[in-house]
């Protein structure tokens, strides 16, 4: 199962539906939420695990996953396509029988939590999909809706997504297998895939923020960030 290619496909789904946030997403593929982190740099409070040094590869496996998501016949917003598009190399590669690309191991190691970008990208899509469900109308036809969304998958991936869509997840048992070092990149993707406009999603976020021990203040410049209403 790829994993990766899974929170592709969330981010872009996700994106699409709540508006404001395919925004978020498409200032990350285009690389432009670095102008936001000076203004977070200067905060006088800060937490170290939110450091703008840590944003970077969260970014990176952003715009790694909606690319394998679209390179793989996944449908995007127009922003994501126009990423794609722009990246896209000038003359494909003629050369038959490669390997698929693997993922650079050097950024696996370098990451705070020490996971690999696969088991990064699971609890990534699990956070996404609790968020997914904190308002409450995430019924049988609409798990069945957003996968058919996501399509092309594999029966894994499909198999995986309906598995998690029809659990009910405890925010704090999925808190407790967040390790050290995730904890900023699990807030903002739930974040994203929030529209943020009813009081179960607040409550939601709020309770993930106090699990995750965000100060509010942290969770505050976050919000900031992307451009989502604050909590605080």
């Amino acid at each position: 199962m790829d994993a990766v290619r899974i929170l592709g496909a969330m981010l872009s789904q996700r994106a699409a539906r709540n508006g404001g946030r395919g925004a978020v997403l498409g200032q990350v593929l285009n690389g432009v939420a670095e102008a936001h982190d000076a203004r977070m740099h200067q905060q006088q409070h800060r937490d170290p695990r939110f450091d703008h040094s840590r944003h970077p590869p969260l970014e990176r496996m952003v715009r790694d996953s909606v690319s394998r998501y679209h390179h793989g016949g996944g449908q995007l917003y127009p922003p994501g396509s126009q990423w794609v598009n722009q990246h896209r190399p000038a003359k494909p590669p003629t050369v038959r029988g490669v390997p698929r690309p693997r993922h650079d191991d050097h950024d696996d190691h370098r990451h705070g939590s020490g996971l690999g970008y696969n088991q990064r990208a699971e609890l990534l899509t699990l956070a996404m999909i609790m968020a997914a469900q904190a308002d409450g109308k995430l019924d049988a036809a609409e798990q069945d809706n957003i996968v058919q969304q996501l399509q092309p998958l594999d029966r894994a991936e499909s198999d995986f997504l309906r598995r998690e869509f029809g659990r009910r997840h405890d925010v704090h048992d999925f808190v407790h297998n967040v390790p050290v070092g995730m904890e900023y990149e699990v807030y903002q993707v739930s974040l994203m895939a929030m529209h943020l406009d009813t009081k179960r999603e607040a409550d939601y976020l709020r309770s993930l923020a106090e699990c995750l021990r965000i100060e509010p203040q942290v969770c505050n410049q976050i919000h900031q960030r992307v451009g989502a209403p604050t909590l605080y």
